[in-house]
């Protein structure tokens, strides 16, 4: 009977040691999950923050892009406002020359007119060829200008390019950033489910 109480107190002592060891381990896991819930909270919420500089920062990005469009849209203006005064100033070229021919005949026709009427014309074409130099000058100062500001447009459309290039591209990093910021979300949701359970 002595032998038969000692061996039901060492099987309880096993028992309690086994169960004290599991409610130990369950212990300790516990501990671990909390520490490691813990950590992943607070992970979620340095991402979220950082997401939402990323994108204020893609917001910024964006209103560069419209800008530069409002500056190709300005530049294109100011291409059609060149071109109708090239074509103005070739009119008018035309025209002095024109008057240029006019006046040629006229001089080869008042030949033999009086010395002071033909000292007249001589100096009325000066005048015109003058005029027509001048206006050669300024139509290619204007066709200088043009190739210029087709040169500036080129460079103002690559870069649009680029920018419409990195808009779309930043779209996408946006839309991945929404959708990743849903499922931490929808993480941090069920995190915090689990720890009002």
């Amino acid at each position: 009977m002595y032998h038969d109480i000692k061996s039901d107190r060492r099987k309880d002592n096993l028992e309690s040691s086994l169960t004290i060891h599991h409610l130990t381990e369950e212990k300790n896991n516990l501990e671990a999950n909390y520490d490691k819930l813990v950590e992943d909270v607070h992970q979620l919420f340095n991402a979220q923050e950082d997401r939402m500089v990323d994108f204020s920062y893609l917001q910024a990005k964006m209103q560069n892009v419209q800008v530069f469009e409002t500056v190709v849209s300005d530049m294109k203006t100011e291409m059609g406002k060149k071109d109708a005064e090239i074509f103005k100033l070739q009119e008018k070229y035309k025209v002095l020359m024109n008057i240029t021919k006019s006046q040629g005949t006229a001089i080869h026709n008042l030949k033999f007119n009086h010395l002071k009427e033909k000292e007249v014309l001589s100096t009325s074409t000066r005048n015109l060829h003058f005029q027509v130099d001048e206006l050669k000058k300024s139509e290619e100062k204007l066709i200088q200008e043009n190739t210029q500001l087709l040169l500036h447009m080129g460079d103002l459309k690559k870069g649009h390019d680029k920018l419409t290039a990195r808009r779309d591209r930043l779209k996408i990093q946006i839309a991945e950033l929404l959708k990743s910021e849903e499922k931490n979300k929808q993480k941090l949701k069920g995190i915090l489910d689990i720890l009002s359970e």
